[in-house]
């Protein structure tokens, strides 16, 4: 009976336990990288204080809380308070980095309170957010169609267009260093199915990885280069330093396993790696229609932190990617559309390694970083004999190889101000060899390059940041020189802002380049082509209403200037560039121009409940003439958003609904010429009269629903994303169907539903 009766209390004493989760964090200066000793940790449920703690002599915290979605607050003297939202979950360990923003003081012994208010001209996507968000796929960056100016390029990859510019100018870091294009199937919702050099299926980086993503649109800071419509900014988290952690997830799209742990725990350091399979043959069974393509892929990727003494740090990461769809030529039979047949294969690698060191901060902060990071892309058309013409065979090979380097230099010149110094140093080197042969062997209607693009890109810069009384001003300059063709570019930026009350007004100019793509240096007469620049004009205001509810607005005006085009026909401009191979001997004097006005409100998810609706109204031109301006194939004209959800808790249990709504202007394609297509068996769009057609406006509609349970040890979430939940048919464009001979139009993907089950242990 005693026996008995132990069993008894000890097994309703183990049932009863609380369910308990550990959050650990660091919390730095964000100028020097020091750590900030004894800042203030506090975390909210309801607006009501659960715990707090502050930071050690290493600016790190740690504290326990039962599971649940909490508002986290760091404040320290001097510096403006910094919240964040968080989502503790029992079956993995929360880990946070914060940086704090100095702010001015009257008093030493006065903690100056000011209102949570994010930094001007950049969005943090928080990687919790990311996988909220209903129809994301995990990837952060088609997270950003739900804020103002962006739009998704097509549904079947994550590229976007930014107030109007192309894909392809925007720019990748990780972890400060530039790299390659970090994504699957570099051809997916292209209307050529040529790869393109930003955007893809899916971002490689899994979000299991991912600490944050900031998102430039504006404003760029001076250590940031060779882009024109922001930069991705991504950095990669630490793993746990206490004990292992493992998550599995199997979904219809794969499977994604992840484990993390300590490497030395007296030292903190730790390790992260992530393994992903996916196919995507279970939708197509599903009746998901991806053009009767298979479709796979599958990465690996890992993170290795080592902090140092007083504020020092190591960071060694890596990735691979590798992705292919193919499709096989059907029976004569068969053939409902030109592709049918056609036997297409594409095969993409994704490669990278790299190292930052965020040396002991002291009279000055150092930190350096290099990484090595490369594509390989192969496409191959073949074509059957009947019916004449037809294209025999099209290939496609492309080998890029991306050396990265930084060295950034920060001292304190005051309690006010910071000069900061550094250089971006990168090496390219990019192989092409593109041909396209046909029975009537008209080559001027197709691309056939060949050669190699290399040279170094040194990107040197200075910025000074300065408080003067209520205001911050930030001025800095960029040199740029590409070693390739010996082009070069100075980019001043300036930017000053003032905080009061709980508003913030931001004025900034900025100066910014970029490379041209590498098909167009390859082209001939190309080779001596300066880059394309832009001035970059922005005012925004931001202001808290309340607890968790923030306004954003913002005006632009974007000049952009030494662009390619082809003297005698106005209406050719690279500014249209996205997969197209260009003409020969153009000459950098196109103009363009992009202006809107942007605005958004925010409630973020400290409760049971958030949304965010935004919108945009922008233009996107260029000078066909001198008083002139047409619309670029990229003038959508307007973006909405709206995006909610809401849990309801039950004890241990949590259950979601989240919901986004998407309504855009349409973009534009250039007319088809009948004859040409006709003549020479594919769709010969007419690039030289314009992008002239404009494509219906975009809709659609995804839902997320999700059951949480935590567990002592464990937690197992099941979640459903539909994307497009109407079915609704956007257009992507028009094509010449050379099988029916006549204009048909081609349409983005239609509902898909995403089943995951995961579990974090």
């Amino acid at each position: 009976m005693r026996s008995l009766f132990l069993f008894l209390v000890i097994g309703t004493s183990t049932f009863a336990q609380e369910i308990t989760q550990s959050v650990k964090g660091q919390v730095r200066d964000r100028v020097t990288g020091a750590p900030v000793v004894q800042a203030s940790i506090a975390l909210f449920q309801n607006d009501v204080l659960v715990t707090g703690t502050s930071t050690d002599a290493t600016g790190s915290f740690v504290f326990a809380t039962a599971p649940g979605r909490y508002r986290l607050i760091i404040s320290f003297t001097g510096y403006q308070s910094e919240e964040q939202e968080l989502l503790v979950i029992a079956g993995k360990q929360s880990n946070v980095q914060i940086v704090l923003n100095e702010v001015a003081q009257v008093l030493n012994e006065v903690v100056v309170e000011t209102p949570y208010l994010p930094e001007p001209g950049v969005t943090s996507l928080s990687i919790e957010k990311t996988l909220r968000v209903p129809a994301n796929f995990f990837d952060p960056v088609r997270m950003l169609v739900s804020y103002p100016g962006v739009v998704t390029a097509n549904d079947q990859a994550n590229s976007i267009v930014v107030r109007g510019y192309s894909p392809n100018a925007l720019l990748w870091r990780l972890q400060g260093l530039d790299i390659v294009n970090p994504n699957h199937l570099a051809n997916a919702g292209t209307l050529s199915d040529k790869p393109v050099a930003n955007g893809g299926g899916v971002n490689i980086l899994s979000a299991q990885l991912l600490d944050k993503t900031d998102f430039y649109s504006g404003n760029l800071p001076a250590n940031y280069g060779n882009a024109l419509a922001g930069i991705m900014a991504m950095s990669l988290r630490p793993g746990a330093s206490d004990k292992l952690h493992y998550t599995a997830q199997a979904s219809l799209i794969g499977m994604d396993v992840a484990a993390e742990g300590p490497l030395n725990r007296n030292h903190r350091s730790s390790f992260l790696i992530n393994y992903r399979y996916s196919t995507i043959g279970l939708l197509s069974k599903m009746g998901v229609d991806f053009g009767d393509e298979a479709i796979n892929f599958q990465d690996l990727s890992f993170h290795l932190n080592f902090p140092g003494k007083a504020g020092g740090n190591l960071s060694a990461f890596g990735f691979a990617g590798w992705s292919e769809n193919q499709f096989n030529a059907k029976p004569e039979s068969d053939w409902e559309e030109e592709k049918d047949r056609y036997t297409i294969d594409y095969d993409g690698k994704v490669y990278g390694v790299g190292l930052v060191n965020q040396f002991k901060p002291g009279f000055v902060s150092i930190s350096a970083g290099v990484s090595l990071s490369g594509q390989i892309q192969e496409r191959s058309s073949q074509g059957t004999d009947v019916p004449y013409p037809a294209i025999y065979s099209e290939r496609y090979q492309s080998n890029r190889l991306l050396f990265s380097s930084f060295l950034k230099i920060v001292r304190k010149i005051s309690a006010q101000g910071s000069i900061e110094a550094g250089i971006t140093a990168n090496y390219l080197n990019n192989s092409m060899d593109v041909a396209t042969v046909t029975p009537l062997y008209i080559d001027a209607f197709y691309p056939n390059v060949q050669g190699t693009v290399d040279g170094a890109l040194w990107q040197p810069y200075v910025n000074w940041s300065q408080r003067l009384g209520s205001f911050n001003l930030n001025a800095g300059i960029r040199y740029v020189n590409f070693g390739y063709n010996n082009r070069a570019a100075w980019e001043p930026r300036l930017s000053i802002n003032k905080r009061f009350g709980s508003n913030l007004l931001a004025l900034s100019y900025c100066s910014t380049s970029q490379w041209q793509q590498i098909q167009t240096y390859l082209a001939p007469g190309n080779e001596d082509l300066p880059f394309t620049r832009s001035n970059q004009l922005t005012l925004e205001w931001k202001h808290q209403v309340k607890t968790g509810l923030s306004l954003t607005s913002s005006v632009y005006y974007h000049q952009v200037y030494d662009v390619p085009i082809l003297p005698g026909y106005p209406r050719y401009s690279l500014i249209n560039q996205w997969e197209e191979f260009p003409e020969g001997n153009l000459e950098a004097i196109g103009n363009g121009r992009n202006y809107g006005v942007e605005g958004s409100m925010e409630k973020r998810f400290y409760s049971d409940l958030y949304f965010m609706a935004s919108g945009s109204y922008y233009q996107s031109q260029f000078q066909a003439n001198e008083n002139t301006y047409i619309d670029t194939r990229f003038n959508g004209r307007f973006t909405s958003s709206l995006l909610s959800g809401k849990e309801w808790k039950r004890g241990n249990k949590a259950f979601g609904i989240h919901a986004r709504l998407l309504y855009t202007g349409g973009l534009r394609q250039a007319p088809i010429d009948l004859f040409a297509s006709s003549l020479t068996g594919t769709t010969i769009y007419n690039v030289l009269q314009g992008y002239t057609v404009e494509l219906p406006d975009y809709f659609r509609t995804d839902l997320r629903v999700t059951w949480r349970k935590n567990r002592p040890g464990y937690t197992r979430t099941i979640s459903i994303d539909i994307q497009n939940v109407t079915n609704y048919r956007n257009l992507a464009g028009y094509y010449f169907d050379t099988l029916h001979q006549e204009i048909t139009p081609r349409y983005q993907l239609g509902i898909i539903p995403v089943l995951a089950y995961r579990v974090d242990f």
